[in-house]
């Protein structure tokens, strides 16, 4: 066990298909952390963050249990608030990124030192400045209308809110230049072979 690993960034645009890529590198055996997964999670479990969120944003962003407690956050609520403010979203980045950060480095020092490299999987991974602590990164790319109609299948939202989300991220050439590594994931590209071929570049390099 340690305190350290090499790790490796795995970003991408919305809709491009990062978690999917992601899964395939763990079938080759490398532990994934799911930013974004566990930042889903953090409204729940951590009462500070939730309770600033709803002292922020209202109670209208809360979900309610039986008790009349505020248990959880709707997501969906608070991302139509913070994505039309700009200091908004700062504020929920800087609330919920130390967290995100303190969970990555605890999920790491489970890992067994003779894994040679995990996945730090993070939609934001460039904006939250995690790329400092990965020896790489890995950009999932697809071209646009296949990652609008990704999305407006998988979370039934419309062209329109998913072109906004889309132009709220950073764009696709400005994250292509900060990677070493783009995976190509439209229809007619194999991602397989293009994850291989990066698992042993990395696997060279360690």
């Amino acid at each position: 066990m340690h305190n350290q690993i090499f790790t490796v960034g795995l970003t991408g645009g919305i809709g491009a298909g990062k978690s999917t890529v992601g899964r395939v590198f763990e079938t080759l055996g490398i532990p994934r952390f799911d930013a974004d997964k566990y930042a889903h999670k953090i409204y729940s479990k951590e009462d500070e963050v939730r309770e600033a969120v709803v002292e922020r944003f209202g109670i209208e962003v809360a979900i309610i249990d039986e008790e009349g407690n505020a248990s959880d956050i709707d997501r969906l609520k608070l991302s139509a608030i913070v994505f039309e403010n700009e200091k908004d979203l700062e504020f929920l980045n800087e609330l919920v990124h130390p967290v995100v950060r303190k969970g990555f480095e605890t999920w790491v020092n489970r890992i067994p030192s003779n894994i040679p490299y995990v996945i730090r999987e993070a939609a934001i991974l460039f904006e939250s400045g995690s790329e400092k602590g990965c020896s790489f990164v890995i950009n999932v790319s697809a071209d646009e209308v296949h990652r609008i109609d990704r999305v407006m299948q998988r979370d039934n939202w419309s062209k329109k809110q998913v072109v906004e989300r889309m132009n709220k991220q950073l764009k696709e050439h400005i994250r292509i230049e900060k990677s070493d590594f783009v995976i190509f994931n439209n229809p007619e590209d194999q991602i397989l072979n293009q994850v291989h071929q990066i698992h042993s570049k990395i696997l060279s390099h360690r």
